[in-house]
């Protein structure tokens, strides 16, 4: 009876671990400087036109950091925060846990912004879309990487 409890509670972690993903690579090129609205950036259609753009977009700060049950990877030297389209609402995390925004990453030198900001703040980032496959269900997770960040 006890093996058999183990089993259940690791079962899960090693699920996960069996998952893998791939990165895709940018399909378009945009001028660097476009303005596009960010809903048009995340939606699963576009994304993949803005992986390693330079395009600017507006949003509203939702929470600094990220969801404690998420397990996405945040790329070494960066930090993340959360983000909501402007008027939008934040969804359901994943498993339970409250809202969660769309994650955003950020060079750790270009931070401190980031630290000083209210849910709600508007601000514009800079940068482009990582869009990551995942190769057993086909879902999408779609993020943004800034390249700078301003407060509106």
């Amino acid at each position: 009876m006890k093996k058999s409890l183990y089993l259940f509670a690791f079962l899960p972690l090693f699920l996960t671990s069996c998952i893998t993903t791939r990165t895709m690579n940018a399909t378009a090129t945009i001028p660097a400087g476009t303005e596009v609205n960010y809903s048009k950036v995340i939606n699963p259609a576009y994304a993949k036109d803005y992986i390693d753009a330079d395009i600017i977009t507006q949003v509203e700060f939702y929470s600094a950091g990220k969801a404690n049950n998420d397990l996405t990877k945040v790329p070494k030297g960066n930090v993340v925060f959360q983000v909501i389209p402007v008027g939008g609402s934040a969804k359901n995390a994943p498993f339970g846990g409250g809202q969660v925004g769309d994650y955003v990453f950020l060079p750790k030198e270009q931070s401190d912004l980031i630290f000083d900001l209210q849910r709600g703040d508007k601000i514009q980032l800079r940068g482009g879309t990582r869009v990551k496959k995942y190769y057993i269900n086909g879902a999408e997770i779609i993020v943004f990487i800034a390249s700078s960040v301003t407060k509106l």
